[in-house]
C-alpha cells in the first residue's frame, strides 16, 4: 500500500456511495391522512402512495416510477410495508405490526373496490338483487382501508424518526383545496348518481 505522501502513487479516486439525506417515507399526522382521505372518497390515497414512493426513490437514488405504483397500489402495497418494515427494523425502532397482514388487508378492499366498479354493472344486470350490494360494498370497506393506511403511515412515521408527525400535522391552504375539491366532486357525483336512477 502507498504512503498517503507518496509521490508516485497512482491518484485515489472516491469510490464512497454519498450519503443518504432525507427521510425515506413521507411523514404526515394520522388525523391527517383519514380527513383528507375521507374529504376526497379514498383518492388521497394515490398522492399517499406517490410521495412514500418518490421519498424512497429520491433518497435510495433507484428508478421505481411512483406514479405508476400508486395507480396499482394494491399491487405495490406489500413492497411499501415491507420497505417501511424493514427500515423500522435498521433504525431500531422494530416493532410488532404485522406490515404484511396490513398491507394485505388494503389490497383485498382496494381489489373488491375496483372490481364492484368494473365487474359490477355486468354482474347487477344478470342479477339486480346484487346492485345494492355492489353499491355498497366499496363504501362499507373504505374504513378498512383507510385503517391499513394509519397503520403503514405510524410505522413510517416512526421509521422516519417522527412517530408523532410533527413537521407535517398541521392543515395548510393546499390541503383545504383538497378537501374542498374532494366533498365537491363526491356530492356532485352522488346527485348525478341518483338522478340517473330516478329518471
Amino acid at each position: 500500500m502507498h504512503a498517503p505522501d507518496d509521490p508516485f502513487a497512482p491518484p485515489q479516486s472516491d469510490v464512497r456511495a454519498p450519503a443518504v439525506t432525507g427521510d425515506a417515507f413521507y411523514v404526515v399526522s394520522p388525523l391527517k391522512l383519514v380527513v383528507l382521505y375521507v374529504a376526497t372518497f379514498g383518492l388521497y390515497q394515490m398522492y399517499w402512495f406517490y410521495r412514500h414512493w418518490s421519498r424512497w426513490q429520491a433518497v435510495h437514488r433507484v428508478k421505481l416510477r411512483p406514479v405508476v405504483r400508486a395507480l396499482f397500489a394494491w399491487l405495490t402495497v406489500h413492497a411499501l410495508a415491507r420497505r417501511i418494515d424493514e427500515a423500522l427494523r435498521a433504525s431500531g425502532s422494530a416493532r410488532r405490526w404485522w406490515p404484511m397482514a396490513v398491507a394485505s388487508v388494503f389490497a383485498l378492499c382496494e381489489a373488491v373496490s375496483w372490481g364492484t366498479a368494473f365487474v359490477g354493472p355486468s354482474v347487477a344486470e344478470r342479477w339486480p338483487a346484487t346492485t345494492p350490494w355492489m353499491d355498497w360494498s366499496g363504501i362499507a370497506l373504505m374504513p378498512l382501508a383507510c385503517a391499513s393506511l394509519v397503520r403503514l403511515q405510524l410505522a413510517a412515521n416512526a421509521a422516519c424518526g417522527d412517530p408523532q408527525a410533527l413537521r407535517n400535522r398541521r392543515f395548510t391552504l393546499y390541503n383545504l383545496l383538497w378537501i374542498v375539491g374532494g366533498v365537491s366532486v363526491v356530492a356532485i357525483a352522488t346527485v348525478i348518481v341518483f338522478r340517473l336512477r330516478a329518471g
